[in-house]
């Protein structure tokens, strides 16, 4: 959507008359979706869900529902975000771009670093997929989400463990059973913060925990970080190899966390929390098990 506003713009100071019709149709943000239908010939329910960083997690959040319910059998849910001028020149002027590395959870971190990609995950019914032979990779337990609007750009602790403990109880699963939380970590002093004082209260005295951080290595992809994030988990799960949270140097003492330190790590994960949180308060968590025999 960025990328299209960008090159209307940029036609347009030429000459109006050079954009075209097909650009324009490109900008709504519901173009994606609808191109992986008209692609493969899908049919039935083709959605969008705009919500920033942790659009990832609500489409996929989105589509567990529609299985759930017996609207669907499967569902390809997932997000995709392309580096643009609004991207980098909008963080830039908040500050928040870190000068040379993400350094997530690290005493000395100093920003995020904007970039782009895409994941698309396949949901589908248990059954389903077993009738039909496919490689089971994870399961879905459930989600939690919350809205604290507690500040436009800036995170609430609170609210990061309100979602948290929404999607521990929508799958009925205790705090002290999660192994592993793939964080949200950008790398801003803020952010870190208040999800990492949100992830201690969550663990309440549970040292068992593993926590990473996938952006030290990917940088932000935006709305496609926890779609990514998320196919990791899966990948966490089948392959027993925890993703290591590089770039860390130097250790916070107000976060006290195994970040998994700039080394993957091999361990057998049967929960696994996907967190993810975008401006205004938005924020989801996602909560995946190891997949069953």
């Amino acid at each position: 959507e960025s990328q299209t506003i960008e090159a209307i713009d940029s036609l347009w100071l030429q000459d109006e008359s050079l954009v075209s019709p097909d650009l324009i149709a490109n900008y709504p943000c519901y173009s994606i979706a609808h191109a992986i239908s008209a692609r493969f010939e899908l049919s039935n329910i083709s959605l969008t869900i705009p919500m920033a960083c942790a659009a990832g997690n609500y489409s996929i959040g989105y589509a567990y529902d529609l299985i759930q319910s017996g609207e669907a059998d499967v569902m390809i849910a997932g997000g995709a975000d392309g580096l643009s001028r609004i991207a980098f020149t909008g963080f830039n002027r908040m500050f928040a771009v870190a000068p040379d590395c993400c350094r997530p959870f690290d005493k000395n971190r100093k920003g995020m670093i904007v970039s782009e990609g895409a994941a698309t995950l396949v949901l589908e019914r248990r059954s389903h997929a077993l009738a039909r032979g496919a490689k089971i990779y994870a399961e879905i337990l459930g989600y939690g989400i919350s809205c604290d609007a507690f500040h436009a750009v800036a995170p609430s602790s609170d609210g990061i463990f309100r979602a948290m403990t929404k999607a521990l109880n929508a799958s009925g699963i205790d705090s002290g059973e999660v192994d592993y939380i793939s964080a949200h970590g950008t790398g801003t002093p803020a952010n870190d913060r208040a999800e990492g004082q949100a992830i201690l209260k969550l663990m309440d005295g549970n040292a068992h925990y593993c926590v990473s951080a996938l952006k030290s290595m990917l940088g932000h992809t935006m709305g496609a970080a926890s779609a990514i994030e998320a196919a990791a988990c899966a990948l966490t799960l089948k392959e027993r190899v925890i993703p290591p949270t590089i770039n860390y140097e130097t250790p916070d003492p107000e976060l006290p966390i195994d970040c998994v330190p700039n080394k993957a790590r091999r361990a057998r994960i049967k929960i696994a929390l996907n967190n993810s949180f975008a401006f205004g308060g938005n924020n989801s968590v996602l909560v995946l098990k190891e997949a069953s025999d």
